[in-house]
């Protein structure tokens, strides 16, 4: 039997997903097909969801990230942007408290990206949320 991920766990697949998509160039299907195979035992319905809903807003959150960031677009990393891309669709099109989904972000960041990633994650969302950036 298939068991439920935690949401942390998902917001990691979730990351992985996305950045594996920037890196390879390769399909949300394809993507979402490999990620089933490797995460066997988890239920990953939730991930494939959520993956597809940003691929719907993408580009939104690009242009937020592109206006309110001091860093050219394209030398953001692919990890910074997924977990951005992630946090803004988090704040748009969820119920969950802003400052729960920043922490969040922050950690993914930690975990996940450079070494100054969550200083830059939390800034581009704050102004964002200042800002009232977010779709």
């Amino acid at each position: 039997m298939k068991t439920n991920p935690s949401p942390t766990k998902i917001r990691e697949l979730v990351i992985q997903a996305l950045y594996q998509k920037k890196i390879s160039g390769d399909s949300n299907t394809k993507i979402l097909k490999e990620l089933k195979q490797a995460q066997k035992n988890l239920n990953t319905e939730k991930v494939s969801q959520i993956v597809k809903d940003i691929k719907l807003f993408e580009q939104e959150f690009s242009n937020t990230i592109e206006k309110l960031s001091n860093i050219p677009f394209e030398r953001i990393g692919g990890i910074e942007l997924s977990i951005l891309y992630l946090a803004l669709y988090e704040v748009s099109k969820s119920q969950l408290d802003i400052p729960i989904i920043i922490n969040e972000a922050v950690k993914l960041a930690k975990k996940f990206g450079q070494s100054s990633s969550h200083k830059f994650i939390n800034a581009i969302l704050d102004k964002a949320i200042k800002e009232k950036q977010i779709i």
